[in-house]
C-alpha cells in the first residue's frame, strides 16, 4: 500500500511523533514544514482554537498543495472568562517558562472557590476539497498550589486535577493521561472522519 502524505502545521518533534504513531495505521506519512523545506510560522490572530487551528492548516496547505492538518490547543479557566484560552502558550507576557505561566495563572485565580477547568484541542484538517474542525476537552479542577513531585507532562499539568484519576496531569504517565486527554479525543474524531474519506 502506497504511504498518503499528510502535511502538519507545526515544529514540534514531540507532537510529530503522536501524530505519525496515530496516522501511520491509516497509511498516512505525516511530514512537517521543515522536512518540506518552508520556514512556516504564521501569526495565529483568532480568538478561537478552531480560528488559529485553521489558520496554520490553511496555510500549510496554500503553501505545499499536500492536504494538512493543524492542532491548537490550551486551557480555559470558565472564573477568569475563559483564559489564558488561546494565549495559553503565551499567558503572563512573553519570555515566561511553563511553570511562570502556571504559577501566574495561580496568583490571578487566587482564593477563588470555583476553580473548574478544562483543556481543549481542536485539530482542522484542508485540502482541495475539505476544511473541517474536530474539537475534544477534558475537565477538570485549577489546584491551590504547583505540583513540585511530579515527573510527567508539561505546560499546566502540574495545577490541573482530574477527578477521575485522582492525581494531576503532572502525576500521571504519558501513556495513561493520552487516554482521555483533550487531543486525543479530537484526534480519534478526525481519524473516524479520515478513514471514511474515500
Amino acid at each position: 500500500m502506497t504511504k498518503k502524505t499528510l502535511a502538519f502545521a507545526s515544529g514540534s518533534l514531540h507532537k510529530w511523533k503522536e501524530m505519525q504513531m496515530l496516522l501511520s495505521p491509516y497509511g498516512y506519512e505525516v511530514v512537517l514544514p521543515k522536512d518540506l523545506g518552508i520556514s512556516f510560522s504564521p501569526e495565529e490572530t483568532e480568538s478561537s482554537f478552531t480560528g488559529n487551528s485553521f489558520i496554520k492548516s490553511k496555510e500549510l496547505y496554500r503553501l505545499t498543495g499536500l492536504p494538512s492538518f493543524a492542532d491548537d490547543s490550551g486551557i480555559s479557566v470558565p472564573a477568569l472568562g475563559g483564559e489564558p484560552g488561546v494565549y495559553s502558550a503565551r499567558y503572563g507576557g512573553p519570555g515566561l517558562t511553563d511553570k511562570e505561566r502556571a504559577l501566574f495563572l495561580l496568583q490571578k485565580l487566587g482564593e477563588n472557590k470555583s476553580r473548574d477547568a478544562f483543556y481543549s484541542c481542536v485539530v482542522s484538517y484542508v485540502d482541495g476539497t475539505h476544511a473541517v474542525s474536530f474539537e475534544g476537552r477534558v475537565d477538570g479542577l485549577i489546584c491551590s498550589d504547583y505540583d513540585e513531585e511530579g515527573k510527567f507532562g508539561f505546560g499546566y499539568d502540574p495545577i490541573f486535577f482530574y477527578p477521575p484519576f485522582g492525581k494531576r496531569f503532572s502525576q500521571v504517565p504519558e501513556s495513561e493521561k493520552n487516554t482521555v486527554s483533550h487531543r486525543k479525543k479530537a484526534m480519534e474524531l478526525f481519524l473516524n472522519w479520515l478513514s471514511n474519506l474515500k
